[in-house]
């Protein structure tokens, strides 16, 4: 029997970054051929709520278009809604390190229960025992991973000699750490990675930190009793872990990975766990006598390493490894799933396919390629999976059912192009608009990139680097006038990018920046490789227009807002329509809605039409399938969009064209359809002419259609055939680990720099509001006092009083002059 393949979707916090036990799991799993898709709260936020509870409902479109195997929740995660994942048989598990973590997934979670766990525990975690939990369990021992074991760190001075430690903050533990700083013997620093510390010891846990510190430290600290019990020193002030159980970052695996990379185990205190107790190198239960061990401790790496360098590589990289128990759980809980039809895997290992688009953006050419593509790919390649990298990550999750990132997420890209074994570019993005509004070819360099030109290259520079073979696929191009455009096209030229070109107009253009030939092959669209199927949107659509298709003809219309346009374009368009429904009681026409913007001309163009004609509006939304469906399902069209006019083509239907840009020029030209296609300034009786020819459509004129059509999709199987042999050619290279470092950075300097300036600016804003709101305060409290001193002022009482006052006052007054006497004259 041959070995199965996952698609695991896992969701994480990544609290211990490169350490968490998770982070060994993903590295053992990608090592072994499987897939894993990871979502966390920092890179997807919109899919968790405050509470850090998962939304797997926002996966529906996911679980149904990949059909990944199971759903693994792990470091105590919960999830709402996971009946989206049951409904579309996707087995739902989680990923313990700790029996607080599994307590917390279940308590958390709702919608279906859990299918399986698998555990990473020096002891057993009884899951049997667990309330709401009645899985399957795999468990296995904390073990170094085998990736983690042959992974050097990039900078080894960053982090100078001390000693560590992974739990959370506690006064005793405050106290004990501010006693060893203070004796002049201790020459190190102290690092502390949980929840709570105060500045002088805290420490970022996240991504390779943990990392760095235990190949630089002589000890990592594990209290037992110690503080047992105390509130964390500095918790309000840290909300990091408020989602987290106590100590969440002292794992059992965690202390394996901190061990083989170099650091001692120090025990403070009484009250560790058989395993841990076994396991650790000093063991003091007076702090008195524990200080002296970690001074010593230091002195001695010190004394040992004269350049105080850090351990580039685990001190104990010799296993056993954590792989071996994992995938031997892995595969019991995959045994005993598949009993139910869960888990069934697939025969073949990953392939990884990166595709760069202006996809996430609702643009429904880009959107459909791309469709196109994952859906080929997954067909044809077993075990394929594609990484979308557009501008909308989380539409393109949502709405087409595909794992993205962006450009501006330049590690991961990285990391994703490492496991790519080719670098797709789709659909027409070369071409200047982009690149004129930039600094011009050194936006290569940009901080910032996104899916033009530039962006482009450095995709392809970047894949160059990772051994992805660039592939741009489909392509077209033009116009491309601006000289710096011209570069950079010829730079991705000689980084090896193959042009598979959608028409020879492109494949010209390509060659006339001095790209060789033999990189530049002139084919075909690969949306000519898409297919149509009948879905429920359509059919009720026809039936709430009362359109029989068995009985009437319906002109699909694909209208556009374009500047150059006539101004009256819209008058001249309804004239023509009213005009041929008069002629043609069977003909109906339909507004088909690709982009949101259209939607204005198209009823714009309705209002005008007289009360006996009309313009019906089709709209899917975001929604591709059904616009595929409806434009098969019409008889002819009426387009200025490119993707219009080429599904009704691909689907043999005639089309008047309007050529508003050279691509629908060259579209009409491949399909044989030159005589129908309109300038832009074309009046109201060239447009009726035109919608005539195309009504009449003729046995012949089929036939013709048919033909040219038969042979563009022969040659988008070429070019298709063309993208599998390289992917075939480095596939089984790139199935296994991908090599890395450990960088310091989870992100690049300068959008780091970026978002330091937001931050900053952000409490320079909360601080001026803050003293704008103070400020508020007193003037509400001057102002009441004055309206009291006001309502007084004119009180009765004031009035009683004020006179009772004033008599007295000038009865001395008189009496005084009276004492003095008349004046002498």
């Amino acid at each position: 029997m041959g070995k199965n393949y996952c698609k695991i979707v896992l969701v994480a916090r990544m609290g211990a970054g490169v350490a968490t036990p998770v982070s060994c799991v993903k590295r053992a799993f990608e090592k072994q051929g499987h897939t894993v898709f990871l979502f966390t709260p920092k890179k997807w936020p919109e899919l968790f709520d405050e509470a850090g509870t998962f939304d797997a409902t926002a996966l529906s479109r996911f679980f149904e278009v990949q059909r990944p195997d199971c759903l693994m929740l792990a470091e105590g995660i919960g999830a709402c809604g996971l009946d989206a994942a049951v409904s579309r048989g996707v087995a739902v598990g989680m990923l313990a390190a700790a029996r607080s973590e599994a307590e917390a997934s279940v308590a958390k979670s709702s919608g279906a229960p859990f299918d399986f766990a698998i555990t990473i525990s020096g002891r057993s975690l009884r899951l049997e025992e667990l309330d709401g939990f009645d899985g399957v369990v795999g468990a296995c021992a904390p073990a170094i991973d085998a990736t983690y074991a042959s992974t050097p760190i990039a900078n080894l001075v960053a982090f100078g000699p001390g000693i560590m430690c992974l739990q959370d903050a506690m006064p005793a533990r405050v106290a004990f750490f501010d006693e060893l700083v203070a004796d002049g013997r201790f020459g190190g620093v102290v690092r502390c990675f949980g929840a709570g510390w105060p500045e002088r010891f805290a420490s970022d846990p996240t991504f390779t930190h943990i990392a760095y510190s235990a190949r630089s430290s002589a000890a990592c600290v594990v209290f037992g009793d110690l503080g047992a019990g105390s509130q964390n020193a500095n918790a309000p002030a840290d909300a990091r872990d408020a989602k987290a159980p106590a100590d969440a970052l002292l794992t059992d695996e965690a202390l394996v990975l901190v061990h083989a990379d170099g650091a001692k185990l120090a025990c403070v205190g009484e009250g560790l766990a058989p395993w841990r107790a076994e396991r650790m190198d000093i063991c003091e239960k007076d702090v008195g006598a524990a200080r002296e061990a970690l001074i010593a401790a230091v002195a001695g790496q010190r004394s040992g390493d004269v350049a105080f360098e850090s351990r580039r590589l685990p001190a104990d990289s010799q296993g056993p490894f954590l792989d071996g128990s994992l995938l031997a759980a892995l595969e019991s809980v995959r045994e005993q799933l598949a009993e139910r039809g869960l888990m069934t895997g697939l025969p073949a290992p990953r392939t990884i396919v990166s595709v760069l688009g202006y996809v996430g953006m609702g643009n429904f050419g880009d959107e459909y390629i791309l469709a196109t593509v994952d859906r080929r790919l997954r067909e044809l390649i077993c075990g394929c999976s594609i990484v979308a990298v557009g501008e909308n990550p989380l539409h393109t999750l949502r709405e087409r059912g595909i794992y993205s990132i962006t450009l501006q997420d330049k590690r991961v890209l990285d990391r994703v192009l490492a496991a790519s074994s080719v670098a797709l570019v789709i659909a027409g993005l070369l071409f200047d608009q982009g690149i004129r509004w930039s600094i011009g070819k050194a936006e290569l360099a940009s901080s910032m990139p996104h899916t033009d030109i530039a962006g482009i290259a450095a995709y392809v520079e970047l894949a160059y680097m990772n051994d992805a073979r660039p592939v741009l696929y489909g392509i077209g191009a033009g116009p491309l006038d601006v000289a710096d455009g011209r570069s950079l096209v010829r730079l991705m030229g000689r980084l090896g990018a193959l042009f598979l070109t959608r028409d020879e107009a492109t494949a010209e253009l390509i060659r006339s920046c001095r790209v060789r030939n033999e990189q530049v092959i002139s084919l075909a669209d690969c949306a000519f490789l898409g297919s149509a199927s009948d879905t429920s949107f359509v059919d009720e659509w026809f039936a709430s227009e009362g359109i029989d298709p068995a009985s009437h003809r319906v002109v699909a219309v694909s209208l556009r807002e374009y500047e150059n346009a006539p101004g009256d374009f819209a008058e001249r368009v309804a004239a023509a329509i009213s005009r041929v429904q008069a002629a043609h009681r069977d003909v109906v026409f339909a507004a088909c809605i690709l982009d949101s913007s259209d939607r204005a001309l198209a009823e714009r163009i309705g209002a005008l039409l007289p009360a006996q004609a009309a313009l019906r509006i089709f709209d899917a939304g975001e929604r591709i399938e059904p616009v595929v469906d409806f434009l098969s399902r019409c008889s002819a069209g009426l387009s200025m969009r490119y993707h219009a006019s080429l599904l009704l083509g691909s689907f043999c239907k005639p089309c008047v064209g309007l050529g508003y840009l050279p691509k629908v020029v060259s579209l009409y030209e491949d399909l044989g359809q030159a005589d129908t296609l309109l300038s832009m300034n074309v009046d109201t009786a060239e447009i009726i002419a035109a919608l005539e020819s195309v009504l009449a459509f003729d046995a012949q004129r089929a036939f013709a259609l048919t033909n040219r059509v038969s042979e563009l999709r022969k040659k988008s199987g070429e070019s298709e055939s063309i993208l599998l042999d390289a992917i075939a050619s480095i596939a089984p290279a790139k199935r296994g680990e991908i090599p890395e470092e450990f960088f310091l950075n989870c992100v690049a300097n300068d959008i780091a720099e970026k978002d330091r300036l937001q931050a900053q600016i952000a409490r320079e804003r909360r601080s001026v509001e803050e003293a704008r709101a103070r400020c508020a305060e007193v003037e509400r409290e001057r102002d009441a006092a004055r309206g009291e001193v006001e309502e007084y002022a004119h009180s009765y009482s004031y009035r009683v009083g004020s006179t009772l006052l004033t008599l007295p006052r000038k009865l001395r007054e008189a009496l005084s002059k009276g004492a003095k006497g008349p004046k002498e004259s």
